[in-house]
């Protein structure tokens, strides 16, 4: 394990924690609740191309550490949430009242 609390097999590291950027506003959530919420929208995928996309932006922050989320990106995400408002948890409540900001 490094000294910021990341580890990787192959000399890449996840990190605990991801930064997620609401359409200009960053907020940062834990690693797990990321991976709940992206997995939650890869399963409505096949119903809504924005699910697919926040899937996908998800999937980047995870690999990468962080990634910006846009308007279509953050209405998903509320879907999400709404449709399945155990995902994610508390975790999400930062990110979640940054997008109803963002969306209003």
């Amino acid at each position: 394990m490094l000294r910021d609390g990341r580890s990787g097999d192959d000399g890449c590291v996840a990190p605990r924690e991801i930064r997620l950027d609401a359409f200009g506003e960053v907020v940062t959530v834990a690693r797990a609740a990321v991976e709940e919420l992206r997995a939650t929208a890869a399963a409505r995928a096949g119903v809504s191309s924005q699910h697919r996309d926040l899937s996908l932006a998800l999937d980047r922050a995870l690999a990468g550490g962080t990634a910006a989320l846009g308007r279509s990106d953050l209405r998903a995400l509320l879907a999400v949430v709404e449709e399945h408002p155990d995902s994610g948890g508390h975790e999400l409540d930062e990110l979640v009242a940054a997008a109803r900001r963002r969306t209003a």
